[in-house]
């Protein structure tokens, strides 16, 4: 029976996503309506729990639930809506799109069979009685002539534009105006990253300064509204962490709201490359600034990848590391044990965090969230590292996720009870180490 050869397929849905959601998953639309922005989750309900990826919708059709996770593509997305195998959600893909299907080598061997010539001539000669002969007489091969192409008349569509017309007459008119936007956001995009490095450059080196900088008071009152007053020197010495006194942000159209004091956090890899910058934007009294999205990651240049890496937040001892999702959320545990721990901006960078050279000792600082996906992520690191080779367990607060919240992390932790709700370092290294005697710097 024919089928649909799955890369033909998403070669064909690239940059059509939008109409292919929308005309298989109408029960998504809200999403679709407002990319980037969370909604009430078509699956689950609720207010603000599901979303589509802003960046790269079009050519992935990628989305996130809270419950859930990421679907990373299209086919992952439709298939969690509808409650499809990839069978039938790419059979559903090929068909909207008007995709050929392919043959299998069955039917392929019958229709060279049913082409085959099967004329033949015989000449039965009979000679004094004897018995008849049968002679065949080969029928040469008719030759191939390629036959002319029919020519284009005016406004018709070549075999490889056909795609796109089909969907506009099937789609709705907000989806042709969205896709079109979606577009121009793409190409101002694709503008941007061509000069990343040399923005991220302009920004980290030129015009950034040190956190112990005079500018510093903005950055200062945010970490301490959130109980992070400490000696910062050994935060210092990886260089993760700088200030910048009035950097622009720009809503998702290119336009600049504003400029505001801001922390920004260099997200470096493996070897200690700086791949792009996390930036948290502030008031001048140390709240978060009333944008859109005061936290923000910069785009990562076209021949680097984010995945694997994090913000470094001190250097490793004696081999020793801690991992968080949040700076916050490290520079609590690291407040309240000593040990270097480091940020991975989100779970799923948590996921794929790769540990750099001479570290042999993991700390995994878990958030606890109602969708399980701190826990998640924190357990799949774990089980990885441990694959690697090397140790690591994962420690997850005991502190009540309140009714109306989300989750709950070892800053809150750290708010509402202190290093005391903290395990201690001597406590970690014994569990992990039987008994290893640790002393505080």
């Amino acid at each position: 029976m024919s089928y649909y050869k799955a890369e033909t397929v998403r070669e064909a849905a690239s940059g059509n996503w939008l109409f292919i959601v929308s005309a298989l998953a109408p029960h998504a639309e809200e999403a679709l309506k407002r990319p980037g922005k969370h909604v009430a989750c078509p699956i689950h309900g609720g207010k603000d729990g599901f979303r589509v990826f802003k960046k790269d919708f079009l050519e992935t059709g990628g989305g996130y639930c809270n419950t859930c996770g990421p679907r990373h593509d299209g086919f992952e997305l439709l298939m969690w809506l509808n409650n499809w195998s990839f069978k039938e959600t790419l059979a559903a893909v090929g068909e909207f799109l008007g995709v050929e299907k392919q043959l299998t080598w069955k039917e392929k061997k019958q229709q060279q069979n049913n082409a085959r010539p099967q004329q033949r001539q015989r000449q039965v000669a009979c000679a004094g009685g004897g018995a008849a002969q049968e002679s065949v007489i080969p029928i040469p091969a008719t030759p191939h002539v390629q036959p002319e192409p029919e020519p284009v008349q005016d406004g018709a569509a070549s075999e490889d534009s056909k795609v796109i017309p089909l969907l506009m007459q099937k789609s709705k008119p907000w989806l042709m105006e969205l896709q079109e936007e979606m577009e121009r956001r793409a190409e101002r995009q694709r503008k941007y990253s061509a000069r990343l490095h040399e923005k991220i450059t302009q920004i980290w080196e030129k015009e950034c300064l040190p956190l112990s900088s005079e500018c510093n008071e903005p950055v200062r009152a945010y970490f301490q509204n959130r109980g992070l007053v400490f000696r910062w020197n050994r935060i210092e010495e990886s260089d993760s962490l700088r200030v910048h006194p009035a950097l622009s942000y720009f809503d998702e159209d290119g336009n600049e709201v504003g400029k505001f004091p801001a922390l920004v956090c260099a997200i470096r890899d493996k070897a200690g490359q700086v791949i792009t910058l996390h930036r948290i934007y502030l008031t001048q009294t140390g709240k978060k600034a009333r944008v859109p999205e005061p936290k923000k990651m910069m785009p990562v240049p076209d021949d680097l990848k984010v995945t694997g890496g994090a913000i470094r937040l001190g250097e490793p001892k004696s081999g020793i590391i801690g991992v968080a999702e949040g700076v916050e959320t490290a520079l609590s545990a690291f407040k309240a044990t000593q040990i270097p721990t480091w940020a991975t901006v989100s779970a799923t960078l948590m996921e794929a965090f790769e540990v750099p050279e001479g570290v042999h000792t993991v700390l995994i600082w878990a958030d606890k969230d109602k969708s399980l996906t701190g826990q998640t992520s924190a357990h799949a690191l774990e089980a990885r590292l441990k694959q690697e080779g090397i140790k690591a367990t994962v420690i997850t607060p005991k502190l009540p996720i309140p009714k109306n919240g989300k989750g709950v992390d070892w800053n809150d932790v750290l708010i509402s009870q202190g290093t005391e709700g903290f395990p201690t370092a001597q406590r970690i290294y014994a569990s992990l180490f039987g008994g290893y005697a640790y002393a505080r710097a």
